[in-house]
C-alpha cells in the first residue's frame, strides 16, 4: 500500500467520526450514550457504632495449685454458659446461652458485639432448668432483683435431693464500657456454688482406744441430714430469701459425674458398722449459723450441731475466700457406745435349770417301800419337798441380775457428744479416754 492510499483511508475515518458526533446532537437521544453523572452528595461510610467484648472465662476458685498458681479448670467443669447482659444502669437487655459439644476449648472467650456504652454481665455456668430457674426473661428487669434459685424450692419443696450439676457464678462488679470500633478482653473468673459433703459415723466402745466398735445395729439406727437456707442467690452470688431446706442424703457413687466434678479422691473403705451419708449442696457462707449437720435415731434428734462451726475450726477455712476455694469436706465422727456384759452361755435363756421338774417333790424317798419296818427312810423329811431345786429361783427368768434382752446401741438420755471429730484428714476434737 502507498502512501496515498493510507492517508485516504486516514480522512475517511475523521469523516465517519464527525457525522457520529454531528448526529447526537439533536432532540433524539435515543442513540446517544449514556452518560452518569456522580451523587453531588453521596453519603459517607458509615461510622462504626458498636464494639467487640471477649469475655475470658476462668475457673480458678479452687485449692489446687501447680507451680504456686491456681489452675484453670473452665473447660474441664463448665459445659453450658449463660450470660447475661445489663445496662449502665442495671436494666436487663439479653441472654446470651452456649453450650459446650462435648467441651470448650482451653483459654476460652465469649465474643459479644454491642453499641457503645456502660454494661454489666453475669455469668453463670452449669444452669440447667431441669435443676435451677431465674426471674430474668423480660427486658428491663434490674440486676439487684435477678435470682437463681434451686427448682425444688421454687415449687414449694425444701426437700432437696442429690444436686446432679455444678452451679458456678461469675460477674464483672464494675460496669464495663464499649468503646466504637474496639476490641476488648474482659476477664471474668467463675466461683463453684456447688459444695459435696460426705458424713462417716463410727462408734468406739466406751472404756477403749483407737478401735471401732462393729456391732452393724448403730449404723442402721441412724440418718443424717444438713439444714441451711442457701437454696436462692442473687446475681452477685448473695444467699438471699433465706428459706430453710433440707438436704437430704444420697450416695455420690450413683450418680457422680466427673466431667462436671472432676475426680473424687478415695472415701474411707465402708463397713456394715459405719454410716455413710452424702450430700450435695449451694454455696457455704462463714457467718450462717443456720447451716446445721442434724443426725437422729429413729425420730429423735441425738445430734445437731453448726456445721460452719466444725468446718471453720480449721485455721485454713476461716475466711470466706478459703471455703469458696474448696468444694468437698469429709466430716468424720466417732461417737461413744456402751453394751452390757454378756453372759457365759447366753443360749437358751429359756431353760434356767428346769425348773418344772423339780428334783423329786413328788417322789419322797419312795414310801411305798420303806427300806426296813424300823427305818421308813424318814417319811417326815422327803428329799427337800417344799425346797425343790430352784423353782423359786430358777437362776434366770425371775432373777433381775440374768442376761435379760441386750442394749442393741447408745441410747442416752441426752444427745450425743462427740469423742472425735475429724473434717478432711485434720483431727479437731480427741478426747482422751480412760482405760
Amino acid at each position: 500500500m502507498n502512501k496515498t492510499h493510507q492517508l485516504f483511508l486516514l480522512f475517511l475515518g475523521l469523516l465517519l467520526s464527525a457525522g457520529c458526533l454531528t448526529g447526537c446532537i439533536k432532540d433524539d437521544l435515543s442513540d446517544c450514550p449514556i452518560k452518569v453523572d456522580p451523587d453531588p452528595d453521596p453519603d459517607p461510610d458509615p461510622d462504626p457504632t458498636t464494639g467487640t467484648l471477649r469475655l475470658a472465662l476462668t475457673y480458678t476458685m479452687h485449692n489446687t495449685q501447680e507451680n504456686g498458681q491456681y489452675i484453670d479448670l473452665f473447660n474441664e467443669q463448665v459445659r453450658k454458659v449463660d450470660v447475661f447482659v445489663f445496662d449502665g444502669a442495671g436494666q436487663f437487655l439479653q441472654q446470651i446461652t452456649e453450650e459446650a459439644a462435648p467441651q470448650f476449648a482451653e483459654n476460652y472467650t465469649k465474643e459479644i458485639e454491642l453499641p457503645a456504652g456502660d454494661y454489666q454481665f453475669v455469668v453463670w455456668g452449669n444452669h440447667y432448668e431441669d435443676e435451677t430457674v431465674h426471674n430474668c426473661a423480660e427486658e428491663g428487669h434490674l440486676l439487684e432483683d435477678g435470682r437463681m434459685t434451686l427448682l425444688q424450692t421454687s415449687q414449694g419443696d425444701n426437700q432437696i435431693e442429690m444436686l446432679t450439676d455444678s452451679l458456678f457464678h461469675g460477674y464483672t462488679p464494675e460496669k464495663v464500657t464499649v468503646v466504637e470500633g474496639t476490641d476488648q478482653v474482659v476477664p471474668i473468673d467463675l466461683m463453684k456454688n456447688r459444695n459435696d459433703v460426705r458424713v462417716v459415723v463410727r462408734w468406739r466402745v466406751k472404756g477403749t482406744k483407737d478401735s471401732c466398735c462393729v456391732r452393724p445395729e448403730h449404723a442402721k439406727s441412724i440418718t443424717a441430714t444438713l439444714i441451711d437456707n442457701n437454696a436462692t442467690h442473687d446475681f452477685q452470688n448473695n444467699v438471699v430469701e433465706k428459706q430453710e431446706v433440707t438436704y437430704l442424703p444420697g450416695r455420690f457413687a450413683e450418680w457422680y459425674n466427673p466431667l462436671f466434678h472432676g475426680e473424687m479422691e478415695v472415701y474411707p473403705t465402708e463397713q456394715e458398722y459405719t454410716y455413710v451419708a452424702d450430700f450435695s449442696q449451694l454455696r457455704l457462707m462463714k457467718d450462717n449459723q443456720e447451716a446445721r449437720l442434724v443426725i437422729r435415731q429413729d425420730d429423735k434428734v441425738v445430734y445437731d450441731h453448726s456445721l460452719m462451726d466444725l468446718i471453720t475450726r480449721l485455721e485454713q477455712y476461716q475466711t470466706q475466700e478459703a471455703l469458696d476455694r474448696e468444694d468437698r469436706y469429709l466430716i468424720e465422727l466417732f461417737f461413744e457406745c456402751e453394751h452390757e456384759d454378756e453372759p457365759e452361755d447366753p443360749d437358751d435363756p429359756d431353760e434356767p435349770g428346769d425348773p418344772d421338774e423339780p428334783d423329786g417333790p413328788g417322789e419322797p424317798g419312795d414310801p411305798d417301800e420303806p427300806d426296813g419296818p424300823g427305818e421308813p427312810g424318814d417319811p417326815d423329811e422327803p428329799d427337800n419337798p417344799d425346797n425343790p431345786d430352784g423353782p423359786d429361783n430358777p437362776g434366770g427368768p425371775d432373777d433381775p441380775d440374768g442376761p435379760g434382752p441386750i442394749d442393741p446401741g447408745p441410747t442416752p438420755e441426752e444427745p450425743w457428744s462427740a469423742i472425735t471429730i475429724i473434717i478432711n484428714g485434720w483431727t479437731l476434737i480427741d478426747k482422751d479416754i480412760e482405760l
